[in-house]
This record gives C-alpha cells, sequence and structure tokens, in this order.
C-alpha cells in the first residue's frame, strides 16, 4: 500500500528556505573580503548552494516534532549532519573519481583535489562547532548530540572502508548481509539513524520512542541507498545526469551485483569478474554486458523487492509514536525514498 509522497514534499518545500538560510549563516561572514574565502568558504558555500533536498535537517525537525518540541530546536543540528554529507559527498567524489555532482562538476574537477580535501575537512570541524555554540540547547544534550554525531562518523566511515576495500582487493564473496552492513555503515546512520536520534534526543523523546525512531531510521536508509544503486542502473539518464551507470563502470558490490554473483552459473560469474576487474576500463559494451547479466539473473528484481520489504518494515516501527502530524510525515518520507526518480 502506498502513501502520499506529496506530505513529505510539501513538508520539505515548507522547511527547505529557514534551512538554505540557516546553512548559508555559518558561512557568509567568514572571512569576507580576505584573500582566503574563495580557496574555502566560497567553495563550500557553493557546494552547499547546489541544493539537495535536505531530507537530513528536515529528518531532525520532523524526529524532534514527533515528539511533541519546537521542530526549529533540532534545525542547527540537522545543518551540522548536512555539513557533514557535505563533506562525505566531496571527499565520496574524490575517491570514487567521479566527475558530476548534482548535474555540476564535482568540486575537486573545478578547485582541484587539494583544496576540495580541504573544503571537506573544514566541513567536519563545522559539525561539531555548530552543536557546541547552539544556544537552543542545554549542554546536557549538546554532549548527547555530539555523542550520537560521532557514533555517525565512525559507522559512515567503517562503511565507506567496506566499499572503497572490497573494490581494491577484488573481493567477490559477498552475501546480501555483507551488503546490508556496508550499507547501513555508509548511508544507514547519517541518511536515517542519526538525524533522527539527534532530533529525538533534542525533543526529549522518551527511550522507547528514540528506539522506535532509529529502527525506522535504519531500515528507511538502507532501502534508500538500494535504491541508490537501482535508479543508477535503471533511472532515466535526463534525472541521473551523467551519473548513470557510474556505480558499474567504479565496479561497485552493489546489492545486484552480488546477488548475481551468488545466483549466475559458473560460465557468467566468471565473466562478472572478468568484467569487474576492468575498473574504468570499461567501454559502453561492457558496462551494458554487465547490466544484461543483472536482468538476466532478475538480480534488479530482487533489490526492489528487498527495498519495498524495507519500507514495509520500516513503517511498522512508527506504530510505536504518538499520533502526530510528524508521524505521518515520517511514513509519507518511507515512500518518497522509494519513489523517487533522483
Amino acid at each position: 500500500e502506498s502513501m502520499d509522497v506529496e506530505l513529505f514534499l510539501d513538508y520539505t518545500a515548507e522547511v527547505k528556505p529557514a534551512i538554505d538560510r540557516q546553512l548559508a549563516a555559518y558561512l557568509e561572514c567568514r572571512g569576507q573580503g580576505t584573500r582566503l574565502r574563495p580557496y574555502l568558504y566560497d567553495i563550500l558555500q557553493g557546494f552547499v548552494a547546489r541544493g539537495g533536498k535536505r531530507l537530513r535537517p528536515a529528518m531532525a525537525m520532523l524526529a524532534c516534532e514527533a515528539a511533541g518540541a519546537d521542530p526549529y530546536l533540532a534545525l542547527p543540528s540537522g545543518c551540522a549532519v548536512e555539513f557533514f554529507h557535505a563533506a562525505a559527498l566531496i571527499h565520496d567524489d574524490i575517491m570514487d573519481e567521479s566527475e558530476l555532482r548534482r548535474d555540476q562538476q564535482c568540486a575537486h574537477i573545478i578547485h582541484g583535489v587539494s583544496l576540495a580535501i580541504n573544503t571537506g575537512d573544514y566541513a567536519l570541524g563545522l559539525v561539531c562547532t555548530i552543536v557546541v555554540q547552539d544556544q537552543g540547547l542545554n549542554d546536557a544534550t549538546k554532549i548527547a548530540v555530539l555523542d550520537a554525531i560521532g557514533e555517525m562518523s565512525a559507522r559512515t566511515i567503517e562503511g565507506q572502508a567496506l566499499d572503497v576495500g572490497w573494490v581494491r582487493d577484488e573481493v567477490y564473496d559477498l552475501t546480501t548481509d555483507d551488503y546490508l552492513a556496508m550499507a547501513l555503515g555508509k548511508t544507514g546512520y547519517y541518511s536515517g539513524i542519526s538525524p533522527l536520534k539527534i532530533g529525538s534526543l533534542i525533543g526529549g523523546a522518551p527511550a522507547a520512542e528514540r528506539v522506535a525512531l532509529e529502527e525506522f531510521g535504519r531500515n528507511a536508509a538502507v532501502a534508500f541507498q538500494i535504491q541508490d544503486d537501482l535508479l543508477n542502473i535503471v533511472g532515466n539518464e535526463a534525472t541521473v545526469g551523467k551519473d548513470l551507470l557510474n556505480d558499474i563502470l567504479e565496479s561497485k558490490r552493489t546489492l545486484m551485483v552480488i546477488h548475481c554473483l551468488n545466483e549466475a552459473g559458473p560460465t557468467d560469474v566468471e565473466r562478472l569478474h572478468e568484467l569487474l576487474r576492468m575498473g574504468h576500463e570499461k567501454e559502453p559494451r561492457h558496462v551494458d554486458e554487465i547490466v544484461a547479466l543483472l536482468n538476466r539473473y532478475d538480480s534488479i528484481g530482487y533489490a526492489r523487492r528487498l527495498a519495498r520489504d524495507l519500507i514495509v518494515e520500516a513503517r511498522t516501527h512508527l506504530e510505536d509514536l504518538p499520533n502526530s502530524r510528524a508521524r505521518t510525515v515520517l511514513a509519507s518520507m518511507a515512500d518518497f525514498f522509494l519513489e523517487r526518480e533522483l
């Protein structure tokens, strides 16, 4: 059963201007008129201003509202997670040798690798500063939020280590559980568990509600990552842009690739190994051949079904929260994660 994704889209449209203003405020006044500005603050401001849907600050605000508190109390901490996201993307694009991000050249292509790494480092430093300097929170809450941010940071980087390490070491003997553990780290915390946990801490939610929100976030965010992988293969070029099929080019161990490695006959497995080993040397025909194998073994259908199951599971956890607009919007967000085109 599908819900109204419009509810969530209306909510993000409603809070986005406030989020954008808040994000800009952290950078606008820094180094104005100095020689430093173009090498750091302008780079980060330019990257953050490219948009994105501001899902993470919105999630923190929704969790805070679900706890019965003013959602805007969670706005600064939500922005802290957004800066973590910006840093992760800037550094991730360098690791993956990507060229495009949100239909523009990646930061490291525009400004060079050195300044891009440095800008990501600044964004990471800003994350804790924002929370420490937030005058709307008492010290005990700040420490709880910082602890959640530390957990988010560690888990995300662990997931990234697996994602990159598996490609480097040509690891093929992976299972669905391996993928889910990697995705839980790489995406599950900073795009689900952590913003919701942070918002519920700020809102003063009781432990049982916090746990329900975290479980919801865990399942929804892993589904979000699977959907991300799917869109990279079956998305339409107009919405996904030049990043289409990038995961295949990079030989990423996506859920579809792992499923195919486990299901395919010996000849096809051998061929898939050969193709994956080619890395960035793949030509378009090699990419097409991999996609054909994924289709032959219904690996794409498998990923779709698993993402849907995770969202159904996620929504059951919302039943442990008191009824509120925020809870309804979170249910709508779960459906958006499956139906989004971008």
